[in-house]
C-alpha cells in the first residue's frame, strides 16, 4: 500500500469585518453539509498562491490576494493518506460570488465569533479555537 501526502490551500478572505465560509453541498463526497473555507489542493509542480488562486476562483468566482499562512492542520485522512491544510489570510480583490454547485451549496460572510456556531470542517474549527 503506498502512503501519500496531499497538501491543500484554503483561503480566509476577508472584507470589510466578515470573512467567506462556504457549505459542502450534501452530494460531497467528504464531510457534506460541513462549512468550510474555499480553497483545495495544490497539483505537482503548482505554487501554493497558483492553487489558492486557482481554487478560490474556481469555487466562488472571486479573485483575490494571497498574504500570509496564518495556521497550518496536519492529519491522516486514513490509513495511507496524511493530509496538511494550509490557511492564507487573503484580501478579496473582485468578483461576485457564483458557486460550484456540486461542490457547495450555500456561502456566507461571517465574523469568527459566528463561525464558532456552526458545524465546520476540522481544520477550520481547530483554527477559530486561537
Amino acid at each position: 500500500m503506498n502512503k501519500f501526502v496531499k497538501v491543500a490551500a484554503h483561503g480566509l478572505i476577508k472584507k470589510g469585518n466578515k470573512y467567506l465560509v462556504t457549505r459542502r453541498a450534501k452530494e460531497n463526497d467528504y464531510m457534506p453539509g460541513f462549512w468550510d473555507l474555499p480553497g483545495g489542493t495544490i497539483e505537482f509542480g503548482e505554487s501554493i498562491e497558483s492553487a489558492l488562486k486557482r481554487e478560490i476562483l474556481e469555487e466562488t468566482s472571486l479573485k483575490i490576494a494571497p498574504k500570509s499562512i496564518l495556521f497550518v492542520f496536519s492529519f491522516l485522512s486514513g490509513p495511507v493518506r496524511h493530509q496538511f491544510q494550509l490557511v492564507f489570510a487573503c484580501d478579496y480583490i473582485s468578483g461576485e460570488i457564483v458557486l460550484n454547485p456540486s461542490e457547495h451549496d450555500e456561502f456566507r460572510w461571517m465574523t469568527k465569533a459566528e463561525m464558532r456556531k456552526i458545524k465546520t470542517i476540522a481544520f477550520l474549527k481547530e483554527y477559530l479555537k486561537q
